[in-house]
């Protein structure tokens, strides 16, 4: 019996992917938010890093003034999460956002396999690849924008796909009204959709439209795109990086060409190479032809983030996740490439090769058993661990050092601590304050506090490097050692 004749396998794919989403749904439950993920439930409240404890919440108008100075992003995530948590504050919940927009990002990736290979049962299987992507995953639980950039760039692929079939006024402004809700999650988001745009401008071109017709699809366009820019330019990027300075924790290859030979950035380089050579001769492979805009896309934003890398105005490597958008490009095209695969090997095969097929992903799932389990593991809740076994109640003051400061106080106000703040938070905390964007070399990101000063304390919560580096001669010890706690001795 043949692959394609068997009714069952549908079923027993979409049997796990339930018990798939079942176990990494696990990772919802981690209560502790990073610097970065506090800082933006922060700013969803119309605060930031630095309020005072217990200060009331506030509304959007405020959202989108503290996104200006305490984030480095357009802001949309910030809104849609400021709204998301009218519904509840819960780690879980709040986390469900991100996983809302990764369960799109699978969703996705199926949709495409089909419009390219015209085969359910072969894209259903291709949902896996994201799973089984630790970046992709990783992100789908991380309360920041990464999530809704991998969805938004899969959403300009699957919309050049689709005006490829033709070119219409009503497609154009559904695809552009959200590439605009897209575009407010993350800046290198916005240069993706420029490229994808730039396809765009090219199938009106080669449409068959009168030229009138081609002027008016541009202009309908360009309007919800343009009012887009025009708010995040003015109400985001004037006041966060407006020329676009280098951020010193950032990849750029302007001071740092060594980033062409980690393993990751190499063969994306290669592949880049390649992409280039079939883009050239793409008139004499119809395959080729077939995934023109996706390689157009792909290429194309690589050469422009490499470029602007070269000249410190924004990063590029593929070994991290600040270029989330371009990974998810290379594995689309993986994708694309997997599917065709499959799709002529099973055309003459049997029910055999599906589930050699299907014992190969298990076994490359149990592989992959901690990446599926990025936050539930104990390593990224050391901090939140030792903080349960700490008893506030014998220190009369706690320094908290400002990149701990966020997590610490959703913690008591809104998270896992509660119940435990009675005489003990806030009076007890003191919170060092951050500095609004440190975007140059030259400024410190948090406003010091002297030796003299923290001997006033019986705790200090603060990373070991900072306390060894600074204030190595105080009388201070690790407590159960930790590297983030220390009391007074």
């Amino acid at each position: 019996m043949k692959l394609s004749n068997n009714k069952s396998y549908i079923l027993f794919l979409i049997g796990a992917y339930i018990v798939f989403f079942l176990a990494i749904s696990r990772n919802l439950f981690t209560p502790y938010l990073s610097y970065d993920e506090a800082g933006q439930f922060w700013i969803a409240k119309g605060l930031n890093h630095d309020s005072e404890p217990m200060s009331s919440e506030k509304g959007v108008l405020d959202v989108i003034e503290n996104n200006k100075y305490y984030n480095l992003d357009p802001g949309g995530f910030g809104i849609l999460l400021h709204y998301w948590a009218f519904i509840s504050n819960h780690h879980v919940w709040l986390r469900m956002l991100p996983f809302f927009f990764f369960i799109g990002v699978v969703v996705s990736f199926i949709y495409l396999s089909f419009l390219w290979i015209k085969n359910i049962k072969i894209a259903i299987l291709m949902g896996f690849i994201a799973i089984l992507s630790p970046k992709l995953l990783y992100m789908g639980f991380e309360l920041r924008a990464y999530s809704m950039e991998c969805l938004g760039t899969l959403m300009g692929v699957i919309a050049l796909e689709k005006l490829n079939t033709g070119v219409t006024y009503q497609k154009l402004l559904l695809w552009s009204c959200v590439f605009s809700f897209f575009m407010t999650s993350r800046y290198s988001e916005i240069l993706i959709l420029f490229v994808v745009s730039l396809y765009v401008l090219y199938l009106i071109s080669k449409s068959k439209l009168t030229l009138a017709q081609k002027g008016f699809s541009i202009f309908l366009y360009s309007i919800p795109l343009f009012f887009t820019l025009v708010y995040v330019y003015f109400f985001a990027l004037v006041f966060q990086n407006k020329d676009m300075l280098e951020l010193n924790y950032l990849p750029y290859l302007s001071r740092d060409i060594s980033i062409l030979v980690e393993l990751q950035n190499v063969l994306a380089i290669l592949f880049l190479a390649l992409f280039l050579v079939l883009l050239y001769q793409r008139h004499k492979y119809s395959l080729v032809k077939k995934y023109q805009s996706l390689i157009f896309v792909t290429l194309t934003s690589n050469l422009l983030f490499i470029t602007l890398s070269i000249l410190g105005k924004h990063p590029w490597s593929l070994s991290g996740y600040r270029c989330i958008s371009l990974l998810v490009l290379f594995i689309i095209c993986f994708v694309a490439v997997i599917s065709e695969i499959v799709l002529r090997a099973i055309e003459n095969s049997n029910i055999f090769l599906f589930y050699l097929l299907s014992s190969f992903i298990a076994f490359i799932l149990y592989l992959s058993y901690d990446n599926l389990f990025v936050r539930s593991d104990y390593r990224y809740n050391e901090f939140y661990g030792n903080l349960t076994k700490l008893d506030f109640t014998k220190y009369n003051r706690v320094l908290v050092e400002y990149t701990e400061a966020p997590a610490i106080k959703y913690l008591y106000e809104y998270g896992k601590f509660q119940n435990k703040k009675e005489r003990v938070y806030p009076n007890k905390f003191s919170f060092q304050r951050g500095r609004v964007h440190p975007i140059s070399k030259n400024k410190t990101e948090f406003l010091e506090i002297s030796k003299d000063t923290i001997m006033k304390y019986d705790l200090l919560i603060m990373p070991a490097f900072t306390m060894n580096y600074n204030y190595q001669d105080s009388r201070f010890k690790p407590i159960y050692a930790t590297s983030k706690f220390f009391e007074k001795y």
